[in-house]
């Protein structure tokens, strides 16, 4: 039997005619002396086919909502990335000032002179409220609204004024959206073509007979909305009101509604919790005008050049915000003078694949390098500058690299058919692995096993499950949230396993509930990606690193990040800037000595427990052997990213 989605509305209801011709007056005509641009008394008007009842909605759904929305139109709109808050008269939503330095509060960074003019540009005043008969104002915010392509069409600045009126058994409220302009020519594409339109929910409290019928009420909610005079309701703008109906409706049936922030912002607590989400989107939005027609029309890959590209150029994007905040690092267009930064230590993407991250990060002006075990085509479309950095490499890990030497007595052991690399990079060097598989989990050993006194920074993002010995494995479920390195031993029985189960029930309730619990921590720490994220986290946990855990806004459902140092190293540089001296913490070399031969324990335990499911570490390095030369030569090709 197939299941049929169900509609946000109940057709049923509906005319079937055009939009125009069941045009009708608003109740929100009613208005004490309230023109237009040209003069004439506002007319509003509204539809039977714009107004849905029956709804079970508490008026705090609603309220919840929209207030979620304000900062989150890409929920209504595939043409906006988000609203920036430039003003809120209760003083709970968030300017982007006010947010950059939430951030930099958190992480202790320092204020520099230059971000005391931040806000000047944001200091963007409301449109004066309407006298709305029977509603009373309660609160006014600004926003601007952000399009996904600033070239195409500009932000627009729009006042929202929250209107309440309670009547008896009736709750109304009354949310009203005018744009900032003068002209309907100044409206962008993604507006509608109105001069205001306005969204109202009323909520009647039926009679109580029972307890159920005690905590329920009728709900209804219509659309307003105010024409230009000499504009005729065509098509486009139809579909787009029907489209603003369905979709607050539908939202306010989603599982998630409950858990949304009632500031505006993300309801789930790992996207945007290290950086602020629009220093990263312009950045991106910047990145895609000036790389992504190039790359696209100029990709010798069998892939699918856009998907590749944007997602590249989102992760770039956010890891130049990251080291931004990290480091002070600029890219050369906001340098005053080109040159290397001498406050970037350098990056390394391993498993770099096409290549594209390295090519982007290079082009900004951040010194680096990439490497993996087999060159691609696209390498070779980058300027010679960027092809020097792209390097054919295996890594074999530290540990394996030593019992297959056999402490240099035997040098042929190493041999894989290439150039290969056991992850000792320069102090500081920031280490990126994007969807490595095999070197997910080795990430933060790698980092640390580089320079155990001070373990590199690095930024992971898991992708396909595997073993330190690089099989592939699916990690069992953290206990608690959490690993403690004693899972049963059956579960080490098989290194190829299923990396995308479904629920054993295979119905489609089983299937809906497993998506509605893979949003939430406990429920994506059952699925083969959560328990990777989990198992990177915990190795680098346990190896002395303070982890964080994040969501980049990236076109791939494996976008999780793992981040590790980042508060160290920003702390670190704070207290430089301040000029306080780092001796309390390293008072002598003997201490540092002392540390990293603790990091180096720390390691060493890591890989023997982890390489016991294979036989020991000696049988793991095999297998890693063996499995890189067959990845080098092209063998196993479909098993990777």
């Amino acid at each position: 039997m197939v299941r049929v989605k169900q509609a946000p509305r109940d057709q049923s209801k509906l005319t079937g005619k055009p939009l125009s011709d069941t045009l009708e007056p608003s109740p929100l005509h009613i208005l004490k002396g309230t023109k237009t641009n040209d003069g004439e008394e506002e007319k509003w008007s509204t539809s039977p086919d714009l107004l849905e009842g029956n709804l079970s909605f508490t008026p705090e759904v609603i309220d919840n909502l929209t207030l979620y929305l304000l900062a989150n139109p890409n929920r209504m709109s595939s043409h906006l990335f988000r609203a920036d808050i430039l003003h809120d008269s209760y003083g709970i939503l968030r300017t982007p000032a006010e947010r950059e330095k939430l951030f930099a509060d958190a992480t202790g960074k320092v204020a520099s002179s230059e971000d005391s003019g931040v806000a000047g540009k944001d200091n963007v005043p409301p449109i004066p409220a309407r006298e709305i008969a029977g509603f009373e104002l309660t609160r006014t915010v600004v926003r601007r609204l952000i399009p996904r392509k600033p070239q195409l069409d500009p932000p627009l600045e729009q006042t929202c004024h929250f209107y309440g009126a309670d009547a008896g058994d009736c709750r109304r409220l009354l949310v009203v959206y005018s744009p900032h302009i003068a002209f309907k020519e100044d409206l962008p594409f993604y507006h509608p073509l109105l001069q205001s339109w306005a969204l109202l929910y009323d909520h009647h409290k039926p009679r109580a007979t029972s307890l159920e019928e005690e905590e329920g009420g009728a709900g209804q909610l219509s659309l307003h909305f105010m024409l230009y005079s000499d504009e005729p309701i065509q098509n486009r703008l139809e579909r787009t009101l029907h489209a603003l109906l369905n979709t607050q409706i539908r939202l306010a049936r989603g599982s998630d509604i409950t858990t949304m922030i009632p500031e505006g912002g993300n309801y789930k607590p790992n996207k945007d919790n290290v950086l602020p989400r629009h220093l990263v989107q312009d950045t991106y939005s910047r990145l895609k005008q000036k790389y992504a027609s190039w790359l696209c029309q100029n990709w010798v890959e069998d892939t699918e050049p856009s998907k590749h590209v944007f997602e590249d150029l989102s992760i770039t994007a956010f890891l130049i915000e990251l080291w931004r905040s990290m480091y002070g690092a600029v890219p050369t267009e906001e340098k005053e003078t080109e040159g290397y930064d001498p406050n970037f230590p350098g990056f390394v993407d391993v498993a770099c694949g096409n290549g594209v991250l390295v090519y982007v990060l290079l082009m900004e002006g951040y010194q680096g390098w990439g490497f993996d075990a087999r060159s691609r085509k696209t390498w070779k479309i980058f300027p010679e500058m960027v092809r020097e950095r792209l390097s054919e490499e295996v890594y074999i890990p530290k540990p394996f690299a030593d019992v297959l030497s056999g402490s240099g007595v035997n040098p042929d052991a190493l041999d894989v058919g290439t150039k290969t690399h056991t992850g000792i990079f320069p102090k500081d060097t920031f280490i990126m692995s994007n969807h490595a598989d095999e070197l997910t989990v080795w990430t933060p050993l790698m980092a640390a096993l580089a320079n155990p006194q001070s373990p590199l920074p690095f930024m992971a993002i898991p992708c396909c499950s595997h073993a330190l010995s690089g099989a592939r494995y699916r990690y069992p479920p953290p206990k608690d949230n959490r690993f403690d390195g004693d899972d049963k031993e059956e579960e080490y029985k098989t290194d190829e396993v299923e990396q995308n189960p479904q629920p054993a029930t295979g119905d489609l309730k089983a299937l809906r509930t497993a998506k509605i619990d893979s949003h939430t921590d406990a429920g994506a720490n059952k699925s083969m990606y959560g328990c990777l994220t989990a198992k990177a986290m915990s190795v680098a946990e346990e190896i002395g690193y303070d982890v964080e855990k994040t969501m980049l806004r990236i076109p791939s459902t494996r976008n999780m990040a793992v981040i590790g140092g980042r508060q160290r190293v920003t702390l670190e540089r704070n207290n430089q800037k301040q000029k306080t001296s780092m001796q309390t913490e390293h008072p002598d070399a003997d201490a540092d000595a002392d540390s990293g031969d603790e990091t180096l324990e720390l390691i060493e335990e890591v890989v023997r427990r982890e390489c016991a499911r294979e036989g020991g570490v000696q049988e793991a390095a095999r297998v890693w052997k063996e499995r890189a030369k067959g990845i080098h030569s092209g063998w196993g090709q479909s098993q990777r990213h």
